[in-house]
C-alpha cells in the first residue's frame, strides 16, 4: 500500500490580491518530464488557490537524487497579468525558466524567473520550472520537514488620473471642482482643463502614489464649490480605476474617465 508524503511545495503570491492570494497563475506537469513523474511513482496536486504539492511514495524506491530534475509548466490565466505586475523587460510570448530549490524559502519573482527564449514552444506555459531533487530536497522530505518556495509577485504604483465630462461646458470652473477621499487617504489638486479624446475635459492627478489592487479601501466622492463652505456633493462615490481600463493613460498613470 503506497504512503504518500509531501516532497516539494510551491505557492505563488501577489501583491495585488487579497491576502496575497495569486489567482492568475495555474502550475501543471510539463509534458515533456510527465514520463520521469512516472517512474518515480510521483504525485502533483493542488493543495490550494495558489499552492501546489509534489507527494513521493515513502515506501516506494524513491528518487535519484545524482539525476532527476522535475519539470512543471507555470501558465497565466488572467490576461490582465502584465498590467498589474511590476515587471521590467517582460514580454508575455517570450518562454522563461526557474531553477528550485532556491536558497532561501522566499524568492522574488521577477529576479528570479529568467528569460530562456523569445519565443515559447507549443504547449509550453510562459515559465517551465525545474525543480532539482537533490539529497537534501529528500532528506528533508523522508525527516518531515519538507521544502517549499514562495514565490512573490507584486504591483506596481500608480498616482491616479482623473478625466470629468461635464454635459454642460463652462458649468464648473476650474476651482470649483473636487474630488475627496472620505478618509483623507488621497488628496486631489484642484482640476484643469485639457482635450481628451477630442473632447473638453477637467483633469486632476493624485499626490500619492497608489499599488494597484483587485479591491481598493478608498472611498472617493466628488463635490462642487472648492473649499467654501457652499461646497455641495454631486457624485457620493466615485469609480475607481481598474487595470487595463484605459491604456492610453502616460507612464505612471492609472486613468478613470467619469462623465458628469
Amino acid at each position: 500500500m503506497s504512503n504518500y508524503r509531501t516532497l516539494y511545495s510551491l505557492t505563488v503570491e501577489h501583491g495585488y490580491f487579497d491576502n496575497g492570494t495569486c489567482r492568475a497563475l495555474r502550475c501543471r506537469i510539463s509534458p515533456r518530464g510527465a514520463d520521469l513523474w512516472r517512474r518515480r511513482g510521483l504525485l502533483f496536486r493542488q493543495s490550494g488557490p495558489n499552492a501546489w504539492t509534489v507527494l513521493y511514495d515513502s515506501d516506494g524506491a524513491g528518487v535519484d537524487t545524482s539525476s532527476d530534475t522535475l519539470l512543471l509548466e507555470m501558465d497565466i490565466t488572467d490576461p490582465a497579468f502584465v498590467l498589474y505586475t511590476r515587471w521590467d523587460g517582460f514580454r508575455p510570448t517570450s518562454a522563461y525558466g526557474l531553477e528550485l530549490p532556491a536558497v532561501s524559502g522566499t524568492v522574488e519573482a521577477a529576479q528570479s524567473i529568467r528569460e530562456t527564449a523569445q519565443k515559447r514552444g507549443i504547449g509550453e506555459g510562459f515559465c517551465t520550472v525545474r525543480i532539482r531533487l537533490t539529497d537534501g530536497l529528500f532528506r528533508a522530505a523522508q525527516g518531515g520537514t519538507p521544502e517549499s518556495c514562495t514565490l512573490v509577485f507584486h504591483a506596481p504604483e500608480h498616482r491616479w488620473e482623473y478625466l470629468l465630462e461635464t454635459h454642460t461646458d463652462g458649468m464648473y470652473g476650474t476651482e470649483d471642482l473636487l474630488i475627496e477621499e472620505y478618509g483623507g487617504k488621497l488628496t486631489f489638486p484642484p482640476p484643469e482643463p485639457v482635450t481628451e479624446y477630442g473632447r473638453r475635459m477637467l483633469r486632476t492627478v493624485s499626490s500619492e502614489t497608489v499599488p494597484m489592487h483587485e479591491r481598493y479601501a478608498y472611498r472617493l466622492k466628488l463635490t462642487a464649490g472648492g473649499n467654501t463652505s457652499r461646497r455641495r456633493v454631486l457624485l457620493k462615490s466615485l469609480p475607481l480605476p481598474q487595470a487595463g481600463a484605459y491604456l492610453d493613460a502616460a507612464p505612471g498613470l492609472l486613468r478613470q474617465v467619469c462623465r458628469l
